[in-house]
């Protein structure tokens, strides 16, 4: 890689052990990466935070709140001290992310340095920020909100993203495994195994970026069973594994949602799998311990310290202090000796307890309950574990609290048949224990995927053969003292959210007196670690405040998503073709101004839209609408569908003739528009908004599918079938009568009809006279490959007659003039039919048709807004759409949709919404404008600006 003429580089130095038997890293290679500025070197396999930590990097990030210094405390994908902004990307989890070369890392929302951080002076106004503080400061006075909204977006932690930042590809895979294994510890390895041995499929999902669980960081015995375990997996072709990546939700019958990540071009994908069984591996999380100075850097756990010892060969520390209850803590002081560390163990099980941590910006002292102090530079605490029961709590089953194990655990009568939780989220027990009871679950965990299968109509049909039930052995449970809180001294239950065990006692005193009402008004466990590492001090601290139980107070519900999940991975992959008509290549040629309409590429203007605007008023101009919706109607029942779809009247339409409808969906509100002409007695062309083609035929299918699937009708989209020219202008039927042999003559061929026949040369076209710019206009569908032709040769013919194109911007303004709205500008999600001014097309005598119950009650009640033309008294000025109209009290009362200033009638023209109060011809309103200026405008006549009687379009 290039390397600068002058930096500051930082090596591992002394941090870096000699090789461990089960490391991650590539010791024959080193990459260089930034962090805060200065460059340091790592090598392939290192974490962002085990690389940091190899050159002595303690300090890693500040605080939500209070800006708190914070260090690694977990070493994993959860650990809340260690989320840093890399690149262009914010909250990076930096204890799981792999190191790669050139990575400018940096911490987030610090300033003017993470070291030296002044919103830290946060923690000197700690008891004006207490619990509830945005509940009780932020309501009154109301004028304040904007100042507190501004003062409160600067101190966000949530990293920056670059305005014009690349955007990564996210991509999406359906997959349908018998059995979906979630976790790749030993217990999730050999329930893989030993499913794909039965004849199951298998999809083995791991959190970590290997396989092994905890084996991978244990003893001797522990590697030799990681390696027969994942040799065993990778020898079964029916195993799929799936590494960096989770089982992120669990919904009905075994749906779920895993997010895949690691994937070389590829961000993060959503997997959506259907299985047949769910086994939850997931293990145990070790759980930290609350007590005053137990975020500073230097307390970790003692998974964590494992981890960064016999992972990636980093000494956390030189003089440790141990706290333990349970074995895995035992094995930490050991791996700690063993790596040169002096340690002193505080062992919980004989009753001493840490109660404070002193130092500081780290770890320089612990304070003991029998009042003994010991300096050290790093607490390691072993003081419990929570089972993450989320996949099984979205199963159903919620966990029950065992007190002599100190922990919540799932409830195994409680667990729908699909579902099967083994290893140590089930229950403790020895490697070989652990092995057997999974090995026996995925046997029978394929067992009721392949019965399940056989018994699927189309796939067997049938019920599978009684079978005799696999025995799984039931785990039991270790003891474990209950450590949750030194209670004497606080400290921080949720480092996410900087939330303490005071804030949960205050919450509990206030009357939150329930772990959900707690979670809410505190926030906590609602940081990125979701309660995986603070839920059960918080229910212990509520349990404590309220009396009660663990039990009896009972844990949050853990809902999907199990861990945070991209916006994009959900969005998945870039669906967006970019749609042209067969004309565009003559646009660009021409200049054209492009517009991106939609998918849809369209000519906005030729270079001048009023200019445009003449020429179609005084000679003849054509435009391309291609893009607008088409829908081929046919059969018998074609107009039961219209009369279902539309607000208006279809049963009497004659052959030959076209009509203007309006769609509403079912609750009023209007959906689209357009006009359908009838070519033949069982044969309907529909026209609908270029927006809205997809969502009508969507609609017009929905209904013949699921409440008329008796309706003989056919509908076929063909918006790309056609390619679609508007000729408009006094001049239009003399230009087109030289290219078609349809009877263009006003007798043969009236306003609103429809007919076929050949122009320029090309047969099978459709011509409508219909009027959307208030003109002699002509609306030419023909055959898309035509196109093209059929465009260049009216331009050919009519130059003698001043021909020329109009873009988007023009028609917008002869369609303003006209009156005319357009559905999703002058309408809204909940603009009715009848605030629209479609009274006149609304026919509730029908029988039925969409909206028709809520169209009776808005017709009935009267008092709506309604869309009314609109001229401002000061020529000058042209309301920008979307401006607000206002009363004289400063109230909201309405807002301009459309303006524009008109060429040919020179003054600005404007639709608006307003209340009904106001909706009188001669009503003067109150405009403001964007520039917090007002105006006068006032309430036209109608719609129309120009030709109100629609006589130019009639001729």
């Amino acid at each position: 890689m290039t390397r600068p003429a002058t930096r500051r580089t930082r090596t591992g130095g002394d941090h870096r052990l000699g090789a461990r038997p089960g490391e991650v890293i590539d010791r024959s290679r080193t990459i260089e990466f930034r962090w805060n500025g200065v460059t340091h070197t790592a090598h392939p396999g290192d974490t962002i935070a085990s690389a940091l930590a190899a050159a002595g990097v303690r300090l890693f990030a500040r605080s939500y709140k209070y800006h708190r210094p914070r260090g690694l405390l977990t070493a994993d994908i959860f650990d809340p001290g260690a989320i840093l902004q890399v690149g262009d990307e914010p909250n990076v989890r930096a204890a799981h992310r792999l190191v790669e070369p050139g990575m400018d890392v940096r911490s987030q929302n610090t300033w003017p340095s993470l070291r030296y951080d002044v919103k830290a002076v946060n923690q000197l106004a700690g008891r004006f920020l207490a619990t509830g503080f945005y509940y009780k400061t932020f309501i009154k006075p109301e004028r304040l909100w904007p100042t507190y909204e501004k003062v409160l977006r600067r101190f966000v932690h949530a990293g920056e993203v670059s305005a014009d930042s690349e955007q990564p590809y996210f991509d999406k895979r359906y997959a349908h495994p018998d059995v979906l294994v979630a976790g790749g510890g030993p217990a999730g390895l050999a329930a893989a195994v030993a499913a794909a041995k039965a004849g199951a499929s298998v999809m083995l999902v791991e959190q970590e970026h290997q396989l092994g669980g905890h084996l991978r960081w244990g003893d001797a015995e522990d590697l030799r069973l990681r390696d027969e375990l994942v040799a065993a997996v990778e020898a079964e072709a029916n195993i799929e594994v799936l590494t960096d990546s989770v089982v992120a939700a669990r919904y009905d019958d075994n749906w779920m949602a895993v997010v895949q990540r690691g994937l070389p071009h590829v961000a993060e994908r959503l997997v959506k799998a259907r299985a047949g069984t769910l086994v939850v591996a997931a293990g145990l999380i070790e759980r930290p311990y609350v007590f005053a100075g137990n975020d500073l850097p230097g307390v970790m756990l003692s998974t964590a310290v494992r981890r960064l010892l016999n992972l990636y060969a980093v000494r956390p520390g030189r003089r440790a202090v141990v706290f333990t209850a349970n074995p895995e803590g035992d094995a930490a002081a050991a791996d700690l000796r063993a790596a040169g560390v002096d340690v002193v163990e505080v062992d919980a099980r004989h009753g001493r307890t840490v109660v404070r941590a002193t130092g500081r910006g780290g770890v320089e002292a612990v304070e003991l309950s029998d009042g003994s102090r010991i300096e050290c530079d790093l607490l390691v605490v072993a003081a419990g574990w929570t089972a993450p029961t989320s996949l099984l709590n979205m199963s159903g089953a919620n966990p029950v609290y065992r007190p002599d194990a100190a922990r919540f655990v799932p409830d195994p009568a409680a667990t729908p048949d699909g579902v099967i939780a083994v290893g140590g989220i089930a229950g403790d027990g020895t490697r070989e224990e652990l092995v057997a009871q999974a090995t026996a679950a995925g046997t029978e965990a394929a067992a009721r995927a392949l019965a399940l299968a056989a018994s699927r109509p189309g796939i067997g049909g049938t019920p599978a053969p009684a079978r005799d039930a696999v025995a799984v052995p039931q785990l039991g449970l270790r003891h474990h003292p209950e450590l949750f809180f030194a209670l004497s001294t606080g400290g921080f239950v949720d480092m996410s959210e900087d939330v303490s065990a005071k804030d949960i006692l205050t919450a509990v005193k206030e009357g939150y007196d329930s772990s959900e009402l707690v979670k809410r008004y505190t926030t906590a466990t609602m940081g990125p670690a979701q309660g995986k590492l603070e839920t059960v001090n918080t229910v212990a601290l509520v349990a404590h405040a309220t009396g009660k139980t663990i039990a009896e107070t009972g844990a949050t519900t853990w809902r999907p998503m199990y861990t945070p999940i991209t916006l994009g991975a959900l969005a998945g992959r870039k669906f967006e073709p970019i749609r042209h008509s067969p004309m565009q290549p003559w646009h660009e040629s021409r200049g054209a101004t492009p517009l991106i309409a939609g998918q849809w590429v369209r000519p906005e203007h030729y270079g001048d839209p009023a200019a445009e605007v003449r020429n179609v008023r005084t000679g003849v101009g054509i435009i391309d609408v291609t893009p607008i919706g088409k829908l081929d109607l046919q059969g018998p029942d074609v107009p039961k569908l219209l009369n279902l779809l539309y607000v208006n009247k279809w049963s009497k339409l004659g052959i030959g003739r076209v009509r203007y409808g309006v769609m509403c969906a079912e609750d009023g509100v209007v959906l689209d528009d357009g006009v359908t002409g009838r070519l033949a007695e069982f044969h309907y062309l529909m026209s609908t908004t270029s927006s809205g083609a997809g969502t009508v035929w969507e609609w017009a299918e929905n209904w013949l599918q699921t409440e008329r699937p008796d309706w003989q009708v056919h509908v076929t989209p063909v918006t790309t079938a056609f390619a679609s020219i508007n000729v408009a202008g006094p001049r239009s039927r003399e230009l087109l009568a030289r290219l078609t042999d349809v009877d263009l003559d006003n007798a043969a061929f009236g306003y609103m009809n429809v007919r076929t026949g050949t122009v320029a040369g090309v047969e099978d076209c459709v011509l409508w006279r219909i009027g959307f710019t208030g003109e002699l206009s002509y609306e030419l569908h023909v055959p898309a490959s035509y196109g093209l032709h059929v465009w260049e040769t009216l331009m050919a013919t009519g130059a003698d007659l001043g021909i020329a194109p109009f873009g988007v911007e023009a028609q917008r303004i002869l369609r303003l003039e006209k009156g005319h709205f357009i559905v999703g500008q002058d309408t809204d999600g909940l603009t009715k039919a009848y605030s629209a001014g479609l009274d006149w097309a609304v026919k509730l005598d029908k029988s039925d048709f969409a909206g028709k119950p809520e169209l009776a009650w808005q017709a009935e009640r009267g008092e709506h807004p309604k869309l009314v033309g609109i001229r401002p008294l000061d020529a000058s000025v042209v309301p920008e759409e979307a401006s607000q109209i206002i009363s004289e009290g400063g109230y909201i009362v309405g807002r301009i949709t459309s303006s524009r200033m008109s060429p040919t009638l020179g003054h600005p023209i404007c639709l608006g919404q307003v209340d009904a109060h106001l909706a009188d011809p001669g009503t003067r309103l109150t405009v403001r404008l964007r520039n917090g200026s007002d105006t006068t405008v006032e309430v036209t006549a109608g719609h129309a600006h120009f030709d109100p009687e629609g006589e130019r379009q009639r001729v």
